[in-house]
């Protein structure tokens, strides 16, 4: 456990002691992901709103409001990718004063976009089997009058795991934003390793994402503002696992110390 809370730590560490240099560096994505989430809230409050229904089949958003959500979703995850190459290259490359060498070619850029729509598919086939077991379960819960409770802790679990396999299948991106080649199964077999730390570090993961969550919900369902506020929560929480994923590639492949 104890490396665990190093793994943790270190990518927290990376991202909170130095917060100018941090901001400094991640600012051209941070500003383009919270445009997308205003402009989103602006251009698509009905498709939030149906999002959020409990009953979304009875809302029906207009054409127009589709159109631009899936657009600006786009784009939004296209400025999320920036974010996580940006900052895969400042810790790895120590390009923090250096533009040019922090700043990825198209070519890097596009092939770590092409690495995560190959992860983000083998991670889809991997929980596949976990989604229908919980889905299964969960039903069942709910058919025997168990309460919320025990749905809540399956999905507590659910989200254990899911984070753990992504754990285990991605460090290829921050490979990806420096230029290097990885195979998918390689990150597997890099970070068995520390296979079992990383149940460990999926559960934190899990917990600071559920207390998010918890106080998400204080805000109002529509607006702006409560957008924006969530959209720095979803950036929080990205960097976080973005963070982990660097500490994972310094620590495995390049043989970094988890205590710098």
């Amino acid at each position: 456990m104890s490396t665990a809370v190093a793994i943790l730590a270190h990518a927290l560490r990376m991202l909170f002691f130095e917060t100018s240099t941090t901001l400094r560096v991640l600012m051209p994505a941070i500003l383009m992901v919270m445009g997308c989430g205003l402009a989103m809230s602006v251009l698509a409050p009905d498709t939030l709103a149906a999002l959020r229904a409990s009953e979304p089949e009875t809302m029906m958003p207009s054409a127009s409001s589709l159109l631009y959500f899936s657009i600006i979703g786009l784009v939004g995850l296209l400025a999320y990718a920036l974010m996580a190459v940006l900052w895969h290259r400042h810790v790895l490359l120590n390009g923090a004063e250096d533009t040019e060498v922090l700043r990825p070619a198209p070519s890097v850029y596009l092939g770590y976009i092409w690495r995560a729509i190959v992860v983000g598919m083998v991670q889809i086939l991997a929980v596949l089997p976990l989604t229908l077991a919980i889905a299964l379960l969960g039903g069942a819960v709910v058919s025997a009058g168990a309460g919320g409770l025990p749905v809540s802790v399956i999905g507590v679990l659910g989200s254990v795991i899911f984070i753990w396999i992504a754990l285990r299948f991605s460090v290829v991106l921050p490979a990806a934003a420096i230029g290097e080649r990885m195979a998918v199964l390689e990150s597997w077999q890099i970070t068995r390793a520390v296979s079992a730390e990383l149940w460990g570090v999926a559960a934190m993961i899990t917990g600071i994402n559920t207390l998010f969550y918890t106080l998400s919900l204080i805000l109002p369902e529509a607006g702006v503002l409560p957008m924006l506020a969530q959209t720095v929560i979803l950036i929080i929480e990205g960097l976080m696992f973005i963070s982990v994923l660097t500490t994972l590639y310094g620590h495995l492949v390049e043989g970094r110390s988890l205590g710098q």
